[in-house]
């Protein structure tokens, strides 16, 4: 942890800031190991660019001590503010970055007040933009998460049969992954049957699967605060021919973005040639969202495989390639695999097979 917020000092030197507030509970997490997802906002970490502090409530105590040093920490008595103890923390700060897509207005107006006659600098990825290059430690968080991922979706393949609804699969993946070591899903599980596929959203319902039918299964557990991300669609019964002709246009666009992931290569790029081989099968308009995105401690992180994507692709960035097609009336299918950056290409994390599956 301690590499980690050397590295967010030095961004601080390089940007001439004199602290950043730090109120993601993923970045908190991130830079100091302590978990902070449930805090309602209960924690804030002062980086300046050669110490930092850990301000939180006295609630948290039990879960910060020993995890870092005390001397980094500041606990909150019941009844007094975490942004007044900010304002006497950074007293002698004069520039201070803050999160702009993390702290409200209502927040940032508090801390306006404390730090009047401070300058408050809004940043849009200051601390996202180191996450995007994991070290060993993290990668084998996300593979472990990836394997229970693969063998849950073994398991509901077996339990879609007729008859059976889109929820009783859905409530399946949860107590599979956490009987598999999982602390739970990285999102919420969809299972999307028939027309319900063509969503690529979709919250799922008491609808019986019926024969004849595909089946999107997106699903991600969720270990030691690290995520994994796959998506497979399996067809109940003998597969359509039109669904045979979409799977494998699917699959083609995967497989050739998967071999364009290269270390330099441009994510935006990556996604254009994506759309530009589904334009050559006349269906890039049933291609909807973004070819894929960073998985870490957040499911959706940097870096970015869409028309916002910035930077080029670089060794130990772990990522998702997710190519769908979604026809209304119909239904939808797509394939995502987990990958990361190894030796500048990609290495799938996914090991579920690919090859269009008839239950």
């Amino acid at each position: 942890m301690d590499n980690r917020i050397t590295k967010l000092q030095k961004s601080l030197r390089d940007e001439k800031l004199s602290a950043f507030m730090v109120t993601s509970p993923a970045n908190i997490f991130y830079l100091t190991g302590i978990n902070n997802f449930d805090a309602e906002k209960g924690f804030l970490l002062l980086a300046g660019q050669k110490d930092f502090k850990l301000v939180s409530s006295l609630f948290y105590r039990p879960r910060i001590d020993g995890v870092i040093p005390s001397r980094n920490v500041i606990h909150v008595p019941r009844g007094e503010s975490i942004s007044g103890y900010a304002a006497r923390e950074l007293k002698n700060s004069k520039t201070i970055g803050f999160e702009r897509y993390d702290l409200s207005f209502a927040r940032y107006e508090l801390y306006k007040k404390a730090l009047r006659g401070k300058k408050l600098i809004p940043y849009s990825s200051l601390i996202e933009n180191l996450r995007q290059i994991k070290d060993a430690q993290e990668i084998a968080l996300i593979k472990k998460a990836a394997a229970i991922t693969d063998a849950t979706f073994a398991q509901i393949a077996k339990l879609a049969k007729p008859g059976v609804t889109e929820l009783f699969l859905k409530r399946k993946v949860v107590e599979i992954m956490q009987d598999m070591g999982a602390q739970g899903c990285s999102f919420d599980p969809i299972i999307a049957s028939g027309k319900n596929g063509a969503d690529p959203h979709y919250e799922g319902s008491n609808k019986k699967i019926r024969n004849g039918e595909m089946i999107v299964v997106d699903i991600g557990a969720r270990y030691k605060n690290y995520d994994a991300d796959l998506t497979r669609t399996i067809f109940l019964g003998k597969a359509t021919e039109k669904y045979k002709k979409l799977y494998q246009i699917v699959l083609e666009t995967q497989e050739k973005a998967l071999s364009e992931c290269k270390a330099g290569a441009e994510p935006k790029s990556v996604y254009e040639q994506a759309i530009a081989n589904f334009k050559k099968y006349g269906e890039d308009q049933y291609f909807t969202h973004g070819l894929g995105h960073g998985v870490g401690i957040d499911i959706h992180e940097l870096p970015n495989l869409s028309t916002n994507g910035i930077g080029t692709f670089q060794n130990n960035m772990v990522f998702t390639v997710e190519p769908g097609l979604y026809h209304a009336g119909w239904g939808g299918l797509r394939i995502e695999d987990l990958c990361v950056m190894e030796n500048g290409k990609t290495k799938l994390l996914s090991k579920t097979p690919k090859k269009l599956l008839e239950i």
